[in-house]
């Protein structure tokens, strides 16, 4: 009997061992299979499993799918797609490393030349928007539309817009969204009861109906002045979109009356909305931009002596007051300050049945931007901050719940930013530079001023590398700090966040002064003052066609 159940359990060992030896394991895999489970994986898992013996790095090498999500990740960059989108990875790999390529090899070609109002420019997802508030006009274009003049842009004017008899109404600031075909304004309305009523328009870019996702066709608001000195046409409104939220910031001329935060999920129905201000009017606020969903940045000016600081206020619950969380100082006081900041893409539905089938399209990702904090002169410069280091620093070492962190410049500025400076200086022009995601395009002026070189910048860590290792990169790449002096200073300026520019070598000969420079994913705008309220806009492809170098 012993003998029985001994020989039964060396059999079942045997049995064991055999089974064991004969276990699959991620080399006995097919490829295919492989490949489809490290696509659930994110791109540094990928890389480590891949890199540990030359059968799973013949996978990825093979595989233009998992290359394909590894160079998204790597570029910062979301795709925008049709549902029915035909293109293959293989392909859409092809198209987003073209787009890089295309910015080693700066060359960019005129497509398009047109004039219309000029003012506040904005562009993002195809379209060009301007707004002059003198003659409360705004027009809105579609830029590479095939349509014919007289369809490729739409004119808006405040004038006729139908408003109550005897009610002065003046619209303060628009902002589009056409990725989510949402255009908003905002008028004020001064009334009986020594208040300014604030309201916002949602409409459509394609029909100036309500926008049907809006839960308000307006959204209210009054704010209250605090000083008799305040008057109705001392007011400025700024207004910014980020995906479902909407900020309106306002500004009095008048030192005494503080500035006013307001913050509104558009999409949802609410009483409530998020409303910060100023406790003491101590300071005089510039301007404001989205970070992400939930946090905002605020540029100011100290009065007196004191410095400029960037406030970074959190509002992950819009029932309550936005919190500020941090106040990076800067070591100057400038005359002016305003921020520039890539626009968030939300592609509705609609938009996005709207593309055609072979359309792919690449956008910034919106956790990992730039922000352009640009200082009016003279001279004028501008910050270049990353702003996914900067939150990282804010929310970095000990803090006391509820309180506002103090960050001396040396604490955050010299790691998360760059000073960028025109290379002629002079007392005339004011410095215009665009970010967009970890790109941004300046304009510079040559010696006499009557000609503008093109200078492209990226920010991108792994877009530099690959521009290094490249053959056919014609720029430079700047690792080292760089000091920035200036009289004013208390103390020299010393940034150091790496980029890599390329100069265009066709210089933009102009009799006026350059106005401004913007881009979206495909195109360079070029604006120049021609006549009265009129600007000469010049369109600028810059994608080429060649591929990986």
């Amino acid at each position: 009997m012993d003998t029985l159940v001994r020989t039964s359990k060396d059999n079942s060992v045997t049995q064991d061992m055999d089974f064991t030896k004969s276990a699959p394991s991620l080399h006995t895999l097919p490829e295919e299979i492989l490949s489809y489970l490290f696509s659930f994986l994110r791109t540094p898992s990928i890389l480590s499993c891949t890199s540990t013996c030359r059968y799973l790095r013949k996978v990825l090498d093979d595989s233009s799918a998992l290359q394909y999500v590894i160079e998204l990740e790597a570029q910062k960059m979301v795709e925008v797609t049709a549902p029915d989108a035909m293109t293959s990875p293989a392909e859409r790999l092809e198209i987003l490393r073209s787009q890089m390529c295309s910015w080693r090899a700066f060359k960019p070609t005129i497509v398009n030349q047109f004039v219309q109002p000029g003012g506040e420019v904005s562009m993002s997802f195809g379209h060009l928007s301007t707004w002059d508030d003198h003659p409360q006009i705004a027009q809105i274009r579609t830029l590479d539309s095939g349509l014919s003049e007289s369809q490729s842009y739409k004119r808006w004017d405040a004038d006729g817009y139908p408003m109550p008899k005897d009610t002065p109404f003046r619209v303060h600031s628009v902002c589009m969204d056409p990725s989510q075909d949402l255009f908003a304004f905002v008028a004020l309305e001064p009334n009986h009861m020594a208040e300014i009523s604030s309201r916002i328009y949602l409409e459509t870019i394609s029909t100036s109906e309500p926008h049907p996702l809006a839960a308000s066709e307006i959204l209210m608001s009054f704010k209250p002045h605090i000083s008799a000195n305040c008057q109705f046409d001392q007011t400025k409104m700024k207004l910014k979109i980020w995906g479902d939220r909407i900020v309106l910031l306002s500004i009095c001329d008048e030192y005494s009356c503080p500035a006013r935060i307001q913050i509104w999920n558009w999409q949802e129905k609410q009483d409530f909305k998020c409303v910060y201000r100023e406790k003491e009017p101590y300071d005089k606020v510039d301007d404001c931009c989205f970070v992400n969903r939930d946090h905002l940045i605020v540029s100011s000016r100290m009065t007196g002596r004191l410095p400029c600081r960037l406030s970074i206020f959190s509002f992950f619950d819009l029932g309550k007051p936005p919190v500020r969380v941090a106040e990076c100082i800067l070591p100057f006081q400038p005359e002016g300050t305003f921020l520039r900041h890539s626009p968030f893409v939300t592609i509705s539905p609609d938009i996005r049945r709207s593309m055609a089938p072979q359309d792919t399209r690449f956008y910034p990702d919106a956790k990992n931007q730039l922000i352009a904090l640009n200082i009016d002169g003279p001279p004028s410069f501008v910050f270049i901050i990353d702003t996914d280091k900067l939150l990282t620093t804010c929310q970095s070492g000990i803090h006391t719940e509820g309180q506002t962190r103090v960050l001396p410049w040396k604490e955050w500025g010299p790691n998360c930013s760059r000073c960028i400076v025109d290379p002629v200086p002079n007392s005339l022009y004011v410095l215009r530079l665009e970010v967009a995601g970890g790109r941004a395009v300046h304009a510079t002026p040559n010696d006499a001023c009557t000609s503008y070189s093109l200078r492209t910048y990226d920010f991108n860590k792994y877009r530099i590398s690959r521009a290094a290792a490249s053959k056919d990169f014609r720029g430079r790449i700047v690792t080292e700090p760089s000091t920035f002096k200036h009289r004013s200073f208390d103390e020299d300026i010393v940034t150091s966040l790496p980029y890599m520019v390329v100069v265009d070598e066709e210089p933009i000969e102009t009799a006026a002064n350059m106005i401004d420079v913007t881009f979206d994913d495909e195109n360079i705008m070029i604006i120049k003052a021609c006549k009265s309220h009129l600007f000469e806009y010049a369109m600028l492809r810059y994608h080429t066609e060649f591929g990986e170098g």
